[in-house]
């Protein structure tokens, strides 16, 4: 279990990608439109967030770095300049489609947790920055996303502010209590070691909650999806526009600021990179299947734009920004 576990992490933007066709397909030989996917997408969200938020060690934060200037350029461009962004592309790209244009939306507003983190090592970039920036906007995502949903979608669609808090606060909170609970409780009764090793296996329980979530999700939507195929090229149009105009300013954003590559590259990747998870199960748990059926195209699309920033302008940005000694 614990080598498939790791596989389907490793390989993620296959398995959703395969996901992603499998559900297609079983919408619509089954019609399954009118299926209420409530109890499986809550049952999804769990299984996505627990195992994430037990694996991030939220102590850590204290002995992490206290580069200020790179928290605050950083979580401002996770927040605010990536729903200036969203909103432009809202407003242009999708505008024919307000369901659509919520899920980009909800991208810029939701920034990247604790996959900050992960990215950060394969890129070589600061891990100790990216964990105090992980943590800092995952504990704002439940009060700043809300006020940026509600300025931003105002006339997308309509939802009421203090209800999406107290979601985000729930989806967030209990799991975030129920790891810090379940991580003290391994180390205590057993050791860091054995803790360390049993949290390879988080990320790949995660996926399987995000395959969950994008099958039923997609299934629900797949007819209307087939028959309208101008729905996926609006979103990867949407989603990738996003993503280039989010590195271009990120890393202009970094080379004013003075920003060797380890701390520009933490700054790139929290402009780009948005939660899968959180975005995923907010919109299953309160918007229409056509805003989570545009999401589901980001886990996709995200990774492979990632691997293609890290192992593709990598050496560029390497040159650009320069490498601390």
């Amino acid at each position: 279990m614990k080598k498939v576990l790791m596989h389907i992490k490793h390989r993620l933007y296959l398995y959703v990608t395969l996901d992603f066709i499998i559900a297609l397909i079983v919408g619509n030989v089954w019609d399954i439109s009118k299926v209420n996917i409530k109890p499986v997408s809550i049952f999804a969200v769990f299984l996505m967030l627990y195992p994430m938020l037990t694996g991030l060690m939220i102590e850590r934060v204290k002995k992490a770095g206290r580069n200020y200037k790179l928290i605050i350029s950083s979580l401002t461009f996770a927040f605010i300049i990536a729903s200036v962004t969203a909103y432009i592309i809202s407003r242009t790209i999708l505008v024919s489609q307000p369901e659509l244009a919520f899920a980009i939306l909800m991208v810029g507003a939701i920034p990247c947790s604790n996959m900050l983190i992960g990215w950060s090592g394969i890129a070589d970039a600061s891990v100790e920055d990216a964990l105090v920036i992980a943590v800092s906007g995952l504990l704002l995502i439940p009060f700043v996303s809300p006020i940026i949903l509600k300025l931003t979608g105002a006339g997308l669609v309509h939802f009421q502010a203090g209800k999406l808090i107290i979601n985000l606060l729930l989806l967030i909170l209990i799991p975030l209590i129920l790891g810090l609970w379940t991580r003290r409780t391994i180390i205590r009764r057993r050791s860091m070691e054995y803790f360390m090793e049993v949290k390879k296996v988080f990320p790949g329980i995660s996926s399987l909650g995000i395959l969950l979530i994008v099958f039923v999700s997609v299934a629900k939507v797949a007819s209307l999806a087939v028959n309208k195929p101008i729905i996926f090229l609006l979103v990867l149009g949407g989603l990738i526009t996003y993503y280039i105009i989010q590195t271009l300013l990120a890393v202009l954003a970094a080379k004013l600021l003075g920003f060797r590559y380890q701390q520009g590259m933490i700054l790139i990747l929290s402009a780009v990179a948005s939660s899968q998870a959180i975005s995923l199960s907010i919109a299953a748990t309160m918007f229409s299947s056509m805003t989570v059926f545009a999401l589901s195209f980001k886990p996709i699309i995200q990774v492979f734009y990632i691997m293609l920033l890290i192992y593709g302008m990598g050496p560029w940005l390497k040159r650009f920004l320069s490498i601390d000694d």
